[in-house]
């Protein structure tokens, strides 16, 4: 039985001309930080890296700023606010990754207090109740770019005005965006990416870090990266991410499209053979990656594992503890019933998937069920 993988919202494999790529930058042993010869032409090729990223998001070289991945640069801008003001309040919305929640928590315990803006049935922040949340003792607001759950893309720019006619600074996740949706970085202080969510290798990643936005280092040590995050840098995967991002960006509308295709007939065809299923934020502007499905029956745990079983790979998206599946609290603050938070399951389509595999994923999941 042929593996299909749709759970590209978790990670992606390798494009086939970034594994190549990525083995012959393996040979590049040079530290850019050293100062003879072989530094010098490693340092060269880190600094052509950055220019190309920075012009796909039509950024200053000088605001990318590389480290391991967006839960480092998450943990390094939200640490941030302690370093501006020992007391006042943080805004994120209610359906944030871990890694900004969980820091976000953290913070509490340091006096800073934490405020989350309601999300919508839609998977959509509430404006309003987000710029009431915002008052002059507000450090920073993080709103994801593109929701890591159900795909549903965030008003980015409109959040972003808020901020800047307050003074405020503003940060989003935008893992799942990047080389997935168009979007701009216009009005964003600080966004985070991670190289593995677009066919990129693992442990490599990067922040935005506008011109002017104060940022203390989480990381001390030899200065790397402009004084903002140190140790010597992860040359190989820094190319290979690069060029991760030229072969996207060379044909982005083309890719958005065909990943879009994919999403589109699978979810077509799926409603088709079970009506009463429902695709959370199905109406709403979103990536064209992901379609999250909550079944009429069944939960989340078992579809997915009994799926894993016929070679059909996605995500859960309810926890399990002690064998019981314990219901998605992102749903549950969003207004879905108990029991419709326990049968949400996450397919991520990516680049490498084809047409060919809709169907037959469709025909494993009612197997299934």
């Amino acid at each position: 039985m042929k593996r299909i993988y749709l759970d590209n919202a978790a990670t992606t494999p390798l494009l086939p001309e970034v594994k190549d790529f990525m083995c012959r930058a393996l040979e590049l042993y040079g530290n850019p930080s050293s100062s003879h010869r072989i530094g010098e032409e490693a340092r060269e090729l880190l600094e052509l890296a950055r220019e190309n990223i920075a012009s796909f998001l039509n950024v200053l070289p000088s605001e990318i700023v590389f480290n391991s991945c967006a839960t480092e640069g998450n943990n390094t801008v939200l640490r941030n606010v302690l370093y501006l003001k020992r007391r006042g309040n943080i805004v994120i919305s209610s359906i944030e990754h871990k890694s900004v929640k969980a820091v976000a928590r953290e913070l509490e315990k340091e006096g800073i207090e934490l405020r989350e803006a309601i999300v919508g049935t839609d998977g959509i922040v509430e404006l309003e109740a987000l710029q009431t949340l915002i008052d002059e003792d507000t450090l920073l607001v993080s709103v994801m770019s593109v929701s890591n759950e159900f795909g549903t893309i965030q008003p980015i720019h409109e959040i972003s005005k808020l901020c800047m006619e307050r003074g405020v600074p503003f940060h989003t996740d935008a893992v799942q965006a990047l080389g997935k949706v168009n979007f701009s970085l216009q009005g964003v202080n600080y966004a985070t990416f991670s190289a593995h969510k677009f066919h990129a290798p693992k442990g490599v990643g990067f922040m935005f870090v506008r011109e002017g936005s104060v940022l203390k280092p989480l990381l001390l040590g030899g200065g790397q990266e402009g004084g903002l995050r140190s140790g010597t840098q992860n040359l190989p995967g820094i190319l290979a991410m690069a060029k991760a991002l030229e072969l996207i960006y060379e044909n982005l509308d083309e890719n958005i499209s065909k990943v879009e295709k994919l999403r589109d007939s699978f979810e077509s065809l799926l409603l088709e053979k079970i009506p009463d299923v429902k695709i959370v934020g199905k109406y709403s502007r979103r990536s064209p990656s992901i379609s999250a499905v909550i079944f009429p029956r069944g939960n989340s745990r078992d579809i997915v594992n009994g799926l894993s079983e016929r070679d059909l790979f996605c995500s859960s998206g309810s926890a399990c503890s002690s064998g019981e599946v314990i219901p998605n609290e992102h749903l549950i603050k969003m207004g879905f019933s108990q029991e419709e938070a326990t049968r949400m399951v996450r397919f991520s389509f990516g680049l490498l998937n084809g047409e060919e595999e809709v169907s037959e994923a469709v025909d494993r999941i009612l197997k299934v069920l």
